[in-house]
């Protein structure tokens, strides 16, 4: 396909991710919910896989989102992990639950340390995901999200069975 074309249908996603992102926190603002989320905490070694969002300030992240009706947990962080980067996984443990509060709203995430099974592999002309891939801790990204960050730093100092602020 021709540059140009790439990198207007490129600009098209970013565009229409930011408008669902915007829409989405607005209608947050008004109903004030209560969410229960996932991350996947992947680690290759000294190795963190991350994911980045088509946009916001800090883009790269852990994989993680929603829970399907029916889903477990653990099933769910699986889910993302492999919907968002590509990668299969496997849990190994509960790192924590974590509470988030913003825009208007309480989120309670549960983050899994998890064995990736394959290598990243990021999804192609996805409206949310752009790019995954697996860094060593002195090269992630300076725009990174510090929860995802503090996640990883946990599991290298060996804690686990945390409850706190995301």
């Amino acid at each position: 396909m021709e540059t140009w074309k790439a990198g207007l249908r490129e600009g098209g996603l970013a565009l229409a991710y930011n408008t669902i992102v915007l829409a989405r926190a607005g209608l947050r603002r008004l109903t004030r919910p209560t969410e229960v989320g996932v991350r996947a905490l992947v680690v290759r070694g000294d190795e963190l896989l991350l994911v980045r969002h088509r946009g916001g300030r800090r883009p790269w992240s852990l994989p993680g989102g929603g829970i399907h009706r029916g889903e477990t947990l653990a099933e769910a962080a699986v889910r993302e992990a492999r919907e968002e980067s590509g990668c299969a996984t496997r849990v190994l443990h509960l790192l924590g639950l974590y509470r988030a509060v913003g825009e208007g709203m309480i989120n309670y995430v549960a983050v899994f340390l998890c064995a990736p099974l394959g290598e990243a592999l990021p999804p192609r002309h996805d409206l949310e995901i752009a790019d995954a891939r697996f860094f060593r801790r002195h090269e992630v990204p300076a725009n990174t999200e510090l929860g995802s960050l503090r996640r990883f730093d946990e599991h290298q100092r060996g804690e686990r069975g945390l409850y706190g602020p995301w």
